[in-house]
């Protein structure tokens, strides 16, 4: 049997050949029991007690882990609700509220529980609540779809669950990572019904006691906690700012102790500021040109693989993250052990010119939504400037997230999506979600028998070296060969804090977990 476990405001110029390198931050972290990161005890030693504030960029969408539709949400859920199985930063699985876990065959997993651990309410946490916890994921109410394989949850004792799947699905284990293994009290969710996510309870560090929606959101330590010594704070309270300025402002005051979502040019900024530190690691997330193949111009493949022989992307990282970042040429960053390290998108307009004449056109037009934040906008106008010496004139169509997405998801009206991936924990759900015939993100559902035969392979396979190897092929047919979307960029996730605040590790999901954070005196 096997054991598992996301510049100086730069100005953009034709050329788009601004170079301005800078190395990457990384912090020094081991790891705990759990999977749970801290600074090295070598460096310092962990202290009890202290209130942190941390300004964060987004309010939760939804305070039940099965409602929310955020990828933003997660730092904000992570406190209060203990997942399953947990991640390392690599992105590898690691032991949670599942201590193991077993594959006896590739349509069962069978996962070994925690004892002692009990909810915020004072309920046990035991097989019967995993059973409760993951047919809700199931259920109709849910928004989550990470578990469709999942046929049937079997209760083998206390502290042993069976899952028994429909078909092979090697994503499954870190799904438990997410919304999908997120426990909440059953007894809560029965006793406050539509109501339980103003009254949220699960196992985590924390309890959640006061949400002021767009305001802020407190947590006080929970007392009864699993994890011996755990957490080392009495109080995180996340102040909810959209605006990085006055994220970084409020950091500078002194009003906050941690913000997130640094910008490539605050990064420049504050790298040279000895009273703050940055922590800065690759995402799996990254910047992309969604197409929808069934509109025209981009249902003509020779079109598509065009546009994306059009775009300098080597250049793009230049000049508008000072070189922090990476271009994408496939689904994942280099350092992840998914990517392929022989895949790359060649900046070629010559090439691209000869595949619109083969199309049987020169000049291409077409509308491209690009959200109304500066740094994509800036991106827009970049590749808008780009892509014109092979042929191809963008109207950008800048409007707020939420409604650009909704009319390129929901609505289909629009050809092309500049937006990002933000990622997900196990690579088979990216690949199946992006690239898939039937992936919700693949809006014009292109595809080919190859290709799906390869994601049906990944799928069934819980070897590292063999599931990376399908994904290269898999990735070659779709960017390559199929040209059905056009990745731009990967850019880091970047933490500024106060020096007193130790214990945070950045992670390739890009989503920070402030719940064992400490305060050095």
């Amino acid at each position: 049997m096997r054991k598992i476990n996301k510049v100086l405001s730069v100005v953009l110029i034709a050329t788009l050949l601004i170079v301005a390198g800078c190395t990457k931050n990384s912090s020094t972290a081991g790891e705990n029991s759990a999977g749970k990161t801290t600074e090295n005890p070598k460096n310092s030693e962990p202290r009890k007690g202290g209130s942190l504030v941390v300004a964060y960029d987004s309010d939760v969408s939804n305070y039940d882990p099965i409602l929310g539709n955020s990828g933003n949400d997660h730092p904000l859920l992570y406190p209060v609700f203990d997942t399953l199985v947990n991640y390392n930063a690599n992105l590898e699985p690691q032991p949670g509220l599942a201590e193991s876990w077993d594959t006896p065959d590739d349509k069962t997993i069978i996962l070994h529980l925690r004892k002692g651990v009990n909810f915020h309410d004072g309920t046990p946490f035991n097989a019967d609540a995993v059973k409760f916890n993951l047919e809700r994921v199931r259920s109709k109410e849910s928004k989550v779809s990470d578990l469709s394989n999942v046929e049937s949850v079997e209760v083998v004792d206390p502290q042993t669950v069976k899952l028994h799947l429909k078909q092979p699905d090697s994503s499954i284990i870190l799904a438990l990572s997410d919304r999908s293994g997120m426990m909440v009290s059953p007894a809560a969710v029965q006793k406050f019904g539509a109501d339980f996510s103003q009254n949220p309870v699960g196992t985590g560090p924390y309890r959640m006691v006061k949400w002021v929606r767009n305001g802020e959101i407190q947590f006080e330590a929970n007392k009864d906690y699993w994890q011996k010594g755990l957490p080392y704070l009495d109080k995180i309270t996340a102040k909810i700012m959209p605006d990085e300025n006055t994220r970084l402002n409020a950091l500078k005051s002194g009003q906050v102790q941690f913000y997130w979502n640094v910008s490539p040019d605050n990064s420049q900024v504050l790298k040279n500021d000895k009273n703050i530190v940055l922590d800065s690691k690759m995402k799996v997330a990254f910047y992309n040109i969604y197409l929808n193949t069934k509109m025209a111009p981009f249902d003509k493949k020779e079109v598509r693989q065009a546009l994306q022989y059009a775009i300098d992307r080597d250049a793009l990282v230049k000049a508008l993250t000072f070189g922090e970042g990476e271009s994408a040429n496939q689904t994942f960053p280099s350092d992840y052990w998914a990517a392929s390290p022989d895949m790359k998108i060649k900046y070629d307009p010559e090439k691209s010119k000869e595949l619109l004449k083969q199309a049987g056109v020169e000049n291409v037009k077409f509308d491209m939504f690009a959200p109304t934040a500066p740094f994509y906008q800036r991106l827009a106008e970049a590749i808008k400037g780009q892509v014109k010496e092979a042929g191809f004139t963008i109207n950008i169509q800048p409007m707020e997230l939420t409604k650009g997405v909704a009319l390129y998801f929901n609505e289909k009206q629009l050809p092309a999506n500049l937006t990002a991936w933000t990622g997900r924990p196990d690579p088979q759900q990216t690949i199946s979600l992006f690239l898939g015939g039937k992936g919700f993100y693949n809006v014009g559902g292109e595809t080919t028998p190859k290709k799906e035969e390869l994601i049906s392979k990944a799928a069934a396979s819980y070897d590292q070296k063999e599931r990376a190897k399908l994904y290269g092929e898999i990735n070659e047919i779709a960017m390559a060969e199929e040209a059905m979307t056009i990745p731009i960029m990967f850019t880091p996730s970047t933490a500024a804090m106060s020096p007193k605040v130790k214990g945070f590790e950045g992670t390739l999901l890009g989503k920070p977990k402030f719940s064992y954070l400490w305060l050095e005196q």
